[in-house]
């Protein structure tokens, strides 16, 4: 068994998960001794439980990869692995990103300059039409767009992009066995042949409810800037902002009528710091030349503060804090300190580090 074949049986085993996998790689030294240790030595690293160690040690590796193989044959997917040298650079830099990936399409594609368009999926007319006037707009300046497939919102911004005779990349959140939403296969079809659907799920892997929170940081990943179109409250594309932020990539947020419930979260983005793109060119100008670091501190721009993120950001250094001790420090709640430290994350004045702990930003 190869390093690559042991990547991905690890990526397939129940209950595992990426972040886990390269912790015990890491520790092991390779994938190919993470799954030739025993379930006494996997436990006794401290990195997973019992019944995860049991999850690799019995997992049917043989029979697994027989069976993918022939999958990813039929299927015409090309496999990336994090041990291969042409896996996206912009896919290794933090610590939860993907170990595998499934391709079905350009792989090209995964190095282009790009950006994410994504909203809720029960959108409005309003929404659709301007995730598709974006999505033009952007393929038109020489940019690929990168959404989720789903309904509403993530549809149009790939259709847009189609029809303006340009390529998109669709990240889903299951394996290439399924098609999730069934309406979108011709769709999902089209892309292949004009761009890329990736997947970091293992072929037979269904449409779980969780996986696509998950699947949305390789959409802010492989893009330069996250905008969200249209959002509800408890919309996915909120989740994808937030690993933009956490990956210290621009969020931006077209507004829409305050009555509109599925652009509450969205217009929540705004009040609390969201760059606004009222227009592609918004979106463009700030991509293209906000990218250059400032060549003297003394032109750093004023931090302004509202009275609620002037309680916690004092707390907040260039040393890691947990948010349990910002807690303590603050006397706020939970509910409370979450939301203030989302504002502070749009302000790109802090980010989120894995485990729930903050850090200030370099110019914050």
């Amino acid at each position: 068994m190869t390093e690559q074949e042991a990547l991905l049986v690890l990526n397939a085993v129940p209950e595992l998960g990426a972040i886990r996998i390269r912790k015990l790689m890491t520790f092991f030294g390779s994938a190919l001794e993470v799954l030739h240790s025993s379930v006494e030595e996997l436990t006794q690293c401290g990195l997973i439980s019992p019944s995860i160690a049991e999850n690799i040690f019995y997992f049917s590796k043989d029979k697994f990869l027989q069976d993918e193989y022939n999958l990813i044959q039929r299927k015409g997917i090309t496999v990336l692995t994090a041990a291969d040298d042409g896996f996206p650079c912009s896919l290794r830099a933090f610590e939860d990103a993907p170990v595998v990936l499934y391709v079905k399409g350009e792989m090209d594609c995964l190095g282009q300059m790009s950006l994410a368009l994504v909203g809720s999926r029960a959108a409005s007319y309003y929404g659709c039409r301007s995730a598709k006037t974006f999505a033009q707009a952007f393929v038109q300046a020489g940019m690929m767009v990168v959404s989720g497939l789903a309904r509403g919102i993530d549809t149009a911004a790939h259709q847009g992009s189609l029809e303006a005779g340009g390529k998109t990349i669709a990240v889903i959140g299951c394996g290439f066995n399924y098609i999730y939403p069934k309406e979108n296969h011709p769709l999902m079809e089209t892309i292949s042949r004009h761009g890329a659907v990736v997947s970091e799920f293992a072929c037979t892997m269904p449409p779980l409810k969780q996986n696509f929170p998950w699947r949305n940081r390789i959409i802010s990943a492989l893009s330069r800037a996250t905008v969200v179109i249209e959002a509800g409250k408890k919309s996915g594309a909120l989740i994808t902002a937030d690993y933009a932020l956490s990956q210290n990539k621009d969020v931006f947020v077209l507004p829409s009528n305050i009555d509109n419930e599925t652009a509450l979260g969205s217009n929540q983005l705004i009040q609390d710091g969201a760059r606004v793109a009222l227009n592609p060119d918004d979106v463009l100008s700030q991509v293209k030349y906000d990218h250059t670091p400032l060549s003297s501190s003394d032109n750093r721009p004023v931090l302004l503060l509202s009275d609620e993120q002037s309680r916690v950001y004092p707390y907040i250094t260039n040393q890691p804090v947990h948010i349990n001790e910002l807690v303590r420090r603050s006397g706020l709640n939970i509910s409370s300190l979450m939301n203030i430290t989302l504002s502070l994350e749009l302000k790109r004045t802090i980010r989120q580090l894995p485990g729930q702990y903050y850090v200030r930003n370099e110019n914050g």
